[in-house]
């Protein structure tokens, strides 16, 4: 079964930081594993491209990037990978994109096998029943404004907020309550992990982590630790 991955962003920083990235490839438990890179979540594929292999230099891995040459072949090139990581950018345009293409039945049709579904911001969102998005939201006076509720593809049973670490999101706690779902607030160089009904954290930042609000807890925000192992049957379709 797929192993799914969920990262609330990457901070911007001089010194790359990818102990979650490691921490993922490990747990394919191939020798070298083969990591399939989708960059479509940004208009500009060649930078999402570069930035990610930026981002992997120094990790045992080889990496396929997907392109619009060779975008016909992601079935194929999913099937020959240890693990598929979608990188951030705008997740509505990604998420049309994967229903125009339909990756999103390839996605479904491949996930009883053993992979990790990675995403970072938009890219995780990707998975989810529905997650915060920022496509119209616009600053002012410091602060953001307009974030919508995104529908994702459901591959998991959960609602997820990246980037939770701005306090402007902070209403995000109100919105999951119109859903009924399983919550997450994850908060950027942070990563949910779900494997099965199970779930636990990986962090780069220690200073930063996830949330969880329960419904049947009256949504209570419940701050995850790393090294934690959490269950909850709902989690999963």
């Amino acid at each position: 079964m797929a192993i799914y991955a969920l990262i609330g962003g990457k901070v911007n920083r001089e010194k790359v930081n990818n102990r979650i990235e490691e921490k993922l490839l490990g747990l394919t438990k191939a020798k070298t594993p083969t990591v399939l890179y989708c960059p479509f979540a940004r208009k500009d594929i060649d930078k999402s491209i570069l930035k990610f292999h930026s981002l992997m230099e120094g990790l045992n891995c080889k990496i396929i990037d997907l392109t619009y040459q060779n975008e016909e072949q992601f079935e194929e090139l999913l099937k020959i990978s240890d693990m598929l990581y979608i990188g951030g950018g705008l997740s509505d345009d990604l998420i049309a994109y994967f229903k125009e293409k339909k990756f999103d039945e390839i996605l479904k049709k491949y996930e009883d096998r053993n992979i990790i579904y990675a995403g970072s911001s938009a890219g995780a969102m990707l998975f989810c029943n529905v997650s915060m998005g920022d496509k119209y939201m616009y600053s002012d006076n410091y602060h953001n404004y307009n974030y919508k509720m995104v529908h994702g593809l459901s591959l998991l049973n959960i609602s997820m907020c990246p980037h939770y670490q701005n306090e402007d999101l902070i209403f995000y706690n109100d919105e999951i309550k119109d859903y009924g779902l399983l919550s997450f607030g994850i908060e950027e160089d942070c990563c949910l992990v779900v494997d099965g009904i199970k779930y636990f954290i990986l962090k780069d930042d220690k200073q930063r982590s996830v949330y969880s609000f329960d419904p049947k807890e009256g949504y209570k925000m419940v701050p995850l630790y790393e090294g934690e192992i959490y269950e909850n049957s709902s989690i999963r379709s």
